[in-house]
């Protein structure tokens, strides 16, 4: 993926105060007395990091910096920013280029950061190591860096990345009593890396048979693998791909006639995916990270009533990556709620380790607890398991969710 030059941007967001509270509003629907009392921040700022791919020629995640920026306004205006002192937001753009990532940490650290946040970054391995070697805690949504991951000293990952990989094909399988469970995944390690070092423990530990098809990457018919899978005896298909390699697995069984159950992973289901598959999508299982499209979901509404009234770049709520942001840094805010005393990387640490088990943001049935021991795989990790759901016919989910591979 191509650069980009480094952004780094200080935004110092304002102490808030009864004058500036937005107040209830009807306009849209939007209920603004969901943002809670004013508990406005005050003092010397804090210095929080927060590190995004931002712009790039291949996508646009820019979305998570405005997300970012309006929260840090909520936080300082409704939950007295971190230990009562307002958030000075930091940020820096990678453009998904791992020498800019490394040039992020090393801005964040000149800076005195106290704390790093992240949504999803695919440049987050290069960010990572100056940014531990120097004690300053990362509190991300999720990331695939092995480092990190297995870091017990200042990481902390809210989603469970065995979740998607292993927890739900596990749960389907068993609820449709069957043996086996077929991965069909890109032939590339951020994929295959799991099920080639663990795979089948996971599996035999549940009582089931695991096979691994991986698929080249430029591999655009599927058929002679989806035949022979097909033929090979009851099995739950989970699918791991973006949308392009799940129309291309769903045409592959289709032609095949499978007829057992599937699952996939979100980033399966798109818009493009719903066009070209139709009802092929209906009854399958979709993981998700928390209650996308749930619009009664309590914390999902809190979260329009913070863009309504914060943002100032037109957030765009359909965009679950903004929603990502939401939960991190609401779940960040809930750890270290009742932080008293000075603020230093060690002492946010510490802070967040001992928080008591809490509900995850946006994710009914879940819970976080940053002790390093919600999942002895991957020490980071906060969360076990997450959510599921059924898609109906025209590929979108069914409600309510539910949680899956929780289990200690």
């Amino acid at each position: 993926m191509a650069t980009a030059l480094t952004a780094l941007a200080l935004a110092g967001a304002a102490c808030g105060g009864g004058d500036s509270d937005p107040g209830p509003t009807d306009d849209g629907g939007i209920d603004r007395s969901l943002l809670g009392p004013s508990r406005p921040a005050g003092g010397a700022p804090v210095k929080v990091g927060f590190i995004s791919d931002g712009s790039t020629p291949a996508f646009d995640n820019t979305i998570q910096i405005d997300a970012a920026v309006a929260m840090t306004k909520y936080l300082n205006e409704h939950a007295g920013g971190i230990g009562g002192r307002p958030i000075e937001l930091v940020t820096c753009e990678t453009a998904a280029d791992p020498s800019r990532a490394a040039d992020c940490a090393t801005d964040f650290v000149q800076a005195d950061v106290t704390i790093t946040v992240a949504g999803e970054s695919t440049a987050m391995g290069t960010a990572w190591k100056p940014l531990h070697d120097a004690g300053i805690p990362i509190f991300v949504y999720a990331t695939t860096e092995q480092a990190a991951i297995l870091d017990r000293d200042s990481t902390f990952a809210l989603a469970d990345q065995i979740a998607g990989l292993a927890g739900m094909p596990i749960t389907v399988a068993r609820e449709n009593n069957l043996p086996k469970v077929t991965v069909v995944g890109v032939d590339v390690p951020v994929v295959t890396g799991f099920y080639d070092a663990i795979g089948d423990q996971v599996f035999g530990d549940a009582g089931l048979e695991l096979e691994v098809v991986a698929i080249p990457p430029d591999q655009a018919d599927l058929s002679p693998q989806m035949i022979r899978i097909a033929g090979g005896g009851p099995t739950e298909v989970h699918i791991i791909g973006g949308d392009a390699f799940c129309i291309a697995a769903f045409n592959g069984l289709r032609a095949a006639s499978f007829d057992g159950p599937v699952s996939v992973v979100n980033q399966c289901v798109s818009d493009s995916s719903k066009s070209a598959l139709g009802d092929a999508l209906e009854g399958v299982y979709a993981s998700a990270p928390f209650a996308i499209d749930d619009h009664e979901n309590p914390d999902l509404r809190r979260w329009r009533a913070i863009v309504d009234a914060y943002d100032e770049n037109d957030i765009d709520m359909s965009n679950s990556m903004g929603s990502t942001i939401f939960v991190t840094m609401t779940a960040l805010s809930r750890a270290l709620d009742g932080f008293t005393g000075e603020v230093t990387p060690a002492r946010i640490i510490e802070k967040i380790r001992s928080a008591p088990e809490l509900p995850l943001p946006a994710a009914p049935g879940l819970t976080f607890h940053c002790d390093g021991q919600a999942n002895p795989l991957v020490p980071a990790a906060c969360t076990r398991g997450g959510l599921m759901t059924t898609l109906d016919a025209e590929g979108s989910p069914t409600l309510p969710y539910k949680p899956f591979g929780d289990e200690g």
